[in-house]
């Protein structure tokens, strides 16, 4: 996987909040793509309503809309452990495996 190799490469050195900032677009971008990829709104609120939500208004969202991915609503119906289900490695976790005094 092309992440992993680039974090086994650029993980070297002192670069845990540039490790961060790209863990956090990557994730943002995967987002970004699930919801272009549903459609429909009423694919995010099913998704909601599996994960547990138990607000009393569900969101209007553009589904194609690259800033509806920074939505709270986007981040309850795909959190992070959602990556981690899909086996997607992140850049921290790689950081902390090859500089585990640093933490």
């Amino acid at each position: 996987m092309r992440t992993r190799g680039w974090g086994n490469y650029f993980g070297r050195g002192d670069a845990k909040k540039l490790f961060a900032q790209g863990d956090a677009w990557i994730r943002r971008r995967l987002r970004m793509m699930q919801l272009r990829s549903w459609r429909k709104i009423r694919k995010l609120h099913r998704e909601m309503r599996r994960r547990g939500w138990k607000g009393e208004e569900l969101p209007r969202l553009r589904m194609t809309a690259r800033r509806s991915s920074r939505e709270p609503h986007v981040h309850f119906a795909l959190p992070n452990a959602w990556f981690k289900e899909l086996g997607l490695c992140s850049l921290i976790d790689i950081y902390n495996e090859l500089h585990p005094q640093r933490g």
